[in-house]
């Protein structure tokens, strides 16, 4: 199994965090294999893979990364399994009038059929001539091959039905 190392990083947003970061760990022999980094609110907030030096090197210099970029790090060593329980992708997309409780329901029936959220992605918006808040959820969603993407559609539908949410289920692309 090969080891690598998942950094998550929290703190107010300013411009450079992301060059001073990326730098600091370039220069300490680390390679930012996957990342995912936003600013939500006024926070910047970003979750990395890493490869390199063990995590316990990486431990000694978080101090010196959180007063580089004025965030709060943390880090921990993931292990990747060649050939893990395969599944198949699809891209899950729901849109609707913002109101509590959206994710949790989608979330709730793929979690029920076993499928796997990968990834999640979800923002709220002003709609253009009456600015009702809209929200926009797209996840890509692993679905084993015991369970049938028609399930995944009907249950999901079952669930827009309920909460008056518009829900797509397509193939995703690679």
């Amino acid at each position: 199994m090969d080891t690598k190392i998942v950094v998550t990083l929290v703190g107010p947003d300013r411009p450079g965090i992301v060059d001073r970061l990326a730098r600091f760990l370039f220069e300490k022999g680390f390679n930012l294999e996957d990342s995912r980094m936003a600013v939500l609110g006024g926070e910047f907030a970003g979750i990395l893979l890493m490869s390199g030096k063990l995590a316990s090197a990486l431990e000694s210099l978080i101090p010196e990364m959180e007063s580089l970029t004025g965030t709060t790090i943390t880090a921990r060593e993931t292990t990747v399994r060649p050939g893990g329980k395969p599944g198949i992708p699809f891209l899950v997309h729901g849109y609707s009038m913002d109101h509590p409780g959206i994710v949790h329901a989608l979330a709730h029936e793929v979690a029920s059929l076993g499928a796997n959220i990968e990834e999640m992605e979800t923002t709220t918006q002003p709609a253009p001539v009456s600015g009702t808040p809209l929200f926009d959820v797209r996840m890509r969603v692993s679905l084993s091959m015991e369970v049938s993407v028609g399930e995944l559609r009907r249950r999901l539908s079952e669930v827009g039905e309920k909460k008056n949410i518009d829900v797509s289920v397509e193939p995703c692309p690679s």
